[in-house]
């Protein structure tokens, strides 16, 4: 049994998007394993759960404190950077790139000044090549990924000659943990279709759109699509499950959301057949909206993200046991084109995606032959089976051998003034953030809240995760533990899907 810490680049909570779950869920798996899990996330959590501890987000020192004492870490996406004191502790580093967060962020970006967008994606790359040269296992969650990122691996110089005698399959290097299901049955049933929106009635036909609204999907195409089809099937409906992001530092040129409201309102859909839930369905109530409805869609446009994303939203459906219709270019797009799960249209193609629509809609029968066929896929894809990769791993961890940093960093000890110039480094951006979102007054309101909880001591949150098993203390720190603003505050980022990224579900520095 060993200790394990994962450092999540999302907000872990019952609200939750793709990032945060996939965290929450290996946790799990490593904990019902034997280990000893520690998970801290971005912000406050109100999230309990016996098997592991879930603490909210720390501060450089106390990271420091706490990853010394561990057998492993995990983390993802640009956990270097809020914590790059990781860089040097004298553990295995696990690093997870399931999300091609660097492609996801060229789309993101696309809109803005040409500068601006230079600048991003050379940050962005920064903490890329980090990441690459920092770990000792990678994670991806496709076939596909890994060529991506075995590529960047070896431009990255970690493909040498070491690494190639250990393993010249590059498995103990970088290998496939896709994003997985729970083995429980999801709970609920389409009989019962009270949700907060779409007045659902036992007749209507219901499309789930089941996660967020990100840029480089294309809800447009699938809006003017069920437009055409309600003319013939006036009992169609289309929820989009949640709009408004559970983590807060999102940012706001995720304009979609709204291009795809405004579209509705302008086909005059909104509140008839297309629906928007604002607030975040909770992790735990999505099976919920899910088996309320017929079909699960998922459209997105044809670049290179699409191709290397892994779409979370999918596996839900899959779990479910809904038929699919989805977007050509991708694995999961594969998945259901292979083994008849569904429906697979062209990028952007209104035509092709209303008769999918069409035909699902007017042929129950086909949508139970398919429901079986998904339900019998799902068996091979609980987070149990997938994980195992991470679990051979952490059984036995170990420093890369082609590390060379490890033969001297990694014995220095740590040093507090320059843990304390990150931490103060990290508050400089993000105050210049939030004044130049909030404005002087929210800002400096802001700032004596967290100063005036900082002036009372250690964080509780590091008290808890140090606690030996079985002396938890009270408010058991393995569940929820809304501790959040005593630690450093988040700096504001980038987020993508995630969702899983998908969301993603890609955090960057601004």
């Amino acid at each position: 049994m060993g200790r394990v810490l994962i450092v999540a680049n999302d907000v872990v909570a019952k609200r939750m998007a793709g990032p945060g779950i996939r965290c929450f869920e290996l946790g799990r798996v490593l904990a019902q394993a034997g280990h000893l899990v520690t998970l801290v996330g971005v912000g406050a959590t109100d999230l309990a759960q016996e098997s592991l501890r879930i603490v909210p987000q720390l501060s450089h020192i106390e990271l420091d404190e706490l990853a010394r004492q561990q057998d492993a870490i995990l983390l993802e996406g640009i956990a270097l950077v809020r914590y790059p004191s990781l860089r040097s502790v004298p553990v295995p580093l696990i690093v997870d790139l399931y999300d091609p967060f660097p492609l996801a962020l060229l789309e993101q970006e696309a809109h803005r000044p040409p500068a601006v967008q230079e600048h991003e994606s050379s940050e962005i790359r920064k903490v890329l090549r980090e990441l690459l040269r920092g770990g000792d296992f990678f994670l991806c969650a496709s076939e596909v990924q890994r060529d991506l990122w075995t590529g960047a691996l070896l431009e990255a110089g970690r493909v040498a000659p070491r690494i190639w005698a250990q393993d010249n399959s590059l498995r103990q290097l970088i290998d496939v943990v896709p994003f997985g299901l729970p083995k429980e049955p999801p709970h609920g049933s389409r009989e019962e279709r009270r949700l907060p929106v779409g007045n659902l009635g036992e007749d209507d036909v219901v499309l789930l759109w089941g996660g967020g609204i990100y840029n480089w999907f294309d809800p447009l195409t699938l809006i003017r699509a069920v437009g055409r089809v309600v003319e013939t099937v006036p009992s169609l409906k289309l929820i989009f499950m949640s709009t408004d992001h559970p983590n807060t530092s999102v940012p706001e040129r995720m304009w979609m959301p709204a291009r795809a409201r405004q579209l509705s309102d302008q086909l005059g859909l909104t509140d008839a057949h297309v629906f928007f839930n604002h607030e975040w369905v909770a992790y735990s109530d999505r099976s919920r909206w899910l088996l309320a409805t017929d079909c699960g869609v998922s459209t997105h446009f044809d670049h290179a993200e699409t191709r290397y994303a892994f779409r979370t939203r999918m596996l839900d459906y899959l779990w479910c046991g809904l038929p699919i219709i989805c977007t050509d270019g991708d694995r999961f797009a594969q998945l259901v084109a292979e083994r008849d799960l569904g429906w697979v249209v062209p990028a952007e193609d209104v035509d092709a995606l209303s008769n999918a629509i069409l035909e699902m809609a007017r042929d129950p029968e086909r949508r139970r032959l398919i429901s079986e066929r998904v339900q019998e896929v799902a068996r091979d894809m609980t987070w149990e089976q997938v994980a195992q990769p991470l679990l051979r791993f952490v059984a036995s961890p170990a420093l890369a051998a082609d590390q060379p940093r490890h033969h001297w960093i990694h014995q220095r000890p740590p040093n507090p003034t320059e843990l304390r110039l990150q931490e103060v480094s990290r508050l400089l951006r993000r105050a210049v953030y939030e004044l130049g979102h909030s404005g002087p007054l929210a800002t400096t309101k802001k700032a004596a809240r967290w100063w005036s909880k900082r002036a009372r001591g250690t964080s509780p949150s590091l008290a808890a995760a140090n606690q030996p098993e079985g002396d938890l203390g009270p408010g058991d720190p393995r569940g929820s533990t809304k501790t959040g603003e005593e630690a450093a505050p988040a700096t504001p980022v980038h987020q993508a899907g995630g969702e899983g990224a998908e969301p993603d579900p890609k955090q960057m520095v601004p």
